[in-house]
């Protein structure tokens, strides 16, 4: 199992409708993420600024969310919500999210 946290930011103009879709998940989705092997997921935030956990079976958290990004329930998801999320400083990179360092962990 890896333990996982991202960070992105929300667009402020569009803070109440990400807030209110992640309030009100869909059923489908839920069934999804956790098909994949994501358990214990949470999203935090902090204004706009959000922060993402989750534990992730296996070594590569990437293959998880890989499969997931390919499911049909993860792209309708993501045309609708990612719209709302702004890419990050990365030299233009267009990346949505970055992985954070584990600094700390008490089982």
């Amino acid at each position: 199992m890896k333990r996982v946290g991202m960070t992105w930011q929300v667009d402020p103009a569009h803070w109440e409708e990400y807030k209110a879709i992640h309030l009100n998940p869909w059923p489908e989705l839920i069934e999804a993420i956790q098909a994949v092997g994501i358990h214990n997921y949470s999203i935090f935030a902090f204004g706009t600024r959000v922060f993402a956990y989750m534990e992730i079976d296996g070594d590569d958290p990437y293959q998880a969310l890989n499969i997931l990004a390919q499911t049909d329930i993860k792209k309708k998801w993501d045309e609708e919500v990612t719209v709302w999320v702004l890419p990050e400083a990365a030299e233009g990179s267009g990346i949505q999210f970055m992985e954070l360092e584990s600094v700390f962990y008490c089982p």
